[in-house]
This record gives C-alpha cells, sequence and structure tokens, in this order.
C-alpha cells in the first residue's frame, strides 16, 4: 500500500513538472530608452502548439496579444499604474501565395515570410516596441513594468463571458513577468 503510494506521487510529481517545462515563457526581458520613448525587448519561448501551427497552415489566422503595465513604485501607499498597453500581432498563411503575413497593430506594413520557421521566430521577437513617451516619467524614480503575453484567446460567443467569467482560465498564455527600471 506504502509503494503504491508513493508510485502516484512520483507519477503525480513528474506530469506536473513536465506541464512546467511546456509552458510558454517570456525571456530575454529588457527595458530601455532612447531619447524619446521606453522600449521593451522580450522574447517569447514555447509560444506555438501543434494545433495552433496546424491551424495556421490551415489559414486561419492566430493573435499574439503583448499585455504591458507600467507603474510608479509608492514607498506607503499602492502603486500608481502610469499606463495600460496591448499589442496585437496576427499571423495568416496565404493558401495562394504560399507566404506567411504576419500584421502588427499600430503598423500598416505587412511583414511576409516563406517559411513557417522565420514567421514563429517574427511573431516571438519582440524588439524596440514602444511602451510610453518618456516626458511621461520623472528622472530618478522607481518604476516597473509588467508584460504578459496572451497567445490562443479562448473566446465565447454572444458575450458569454459575462456569465462564464472562468472562460479566461483556458486561455495559452505565458504568467506575468515584473521587470523595474530607474530613468536617469
Amino acid at each position: 500500500m506504502f509503494g503504491a503510494i508513493i508510485l502516484v506521487l512520483v507519477v503525480f510529481t513528474s506530469l506536473s513538472c513536465k506541464a512546467k517545462i511546456d509552458e510558454p515563457k517570456i525571456m530575454d526581458l529588457i527595458i530601455t530608452n532612447n531619447e524619446q520613448n521606453v522600449l521593451l525587448y522580450a522574447r517569447l519561448v514555447k509560444g506555438f502548439k501543434i494545433d495552433m501551427e496546424s491551424a495556421i497552415m490551415a489559414g486561419v489566422p492566430k493573435e499574439f496579444v503583448l499585455h504591458v503595465k507600467v507603474y510608479e513604485e509608492k514607498a506607503r501607499m499602492w502603486d500608481k499604474k502610469i499606463k495600460s498597453r496591448k499589442i496585437k500581432r496576427t499571423i495568416q498563411y496565404d493558401n495562394l501565395k504560399e507566404t506567411f503575413n504576419i500584421i502588427t497593430n499600430g503598423n500598416q506594413e505587412t511583414v511576409t515570410f516563406s517559411n513557417l520557421l522565420e514567421a514563429q521566430k517574427a511573431m516571438e521577437d519582440f524588439d524596440g516596441i514602444v511602451i510610453m513617451p518618456i516626458t511621461a516619467l520623472e528622472t530618478n524614480k522607481n518604476y516597473y513594468l509588467k508584460v504578459k503575453i496572451v497567445m490562443n484567446k479562448f473566446s465565447l460567443p454572444l458575450k458569454l463571458e459575462r456569465v462564464l467569467f472562468f472562460a479566461s482560465y483556458w486561455d495559452y498564455a505565458t504568467a506575468w513577468y515584473k521587470q523595474k527600471f530607474i530613468l536617469k
């Protein structure tokens, strides 16, 4: 009996560890600035599932949404939210031209790739994303940025999200990542 309990615990522990390994993650999170703006650099790892790839190859557009929130740290009170922004990036396969098109909101140009691996890399790299103008921040104050990427938003028809509020737990997304920064 004791051996069976240990065997069950080992199996469940190994399955939960494997699930954690396969979860999407944000890597190489860097916050910097140029003369005008605060910029974000990040890379998504394990953002594509096999069923997502097959849906893309069938011509179904898939959307990645980068959620960014900027806060000012307060010593004695709750932190002050300064900015909240969503950046949507959509990939779609064109069956006639056999190309992959990527569109990022706020950018009128479509970027085209000839193979899926290059398109996936472009979808997963968030380089030089403008978060906010520097003029909105004060120098030598403590700020932090929270970042999350939602890859496969589960949506219900007819606004059923209001009734079934737990449906957001079915989304395929990263955890929230926090990075501190000071504007010098």
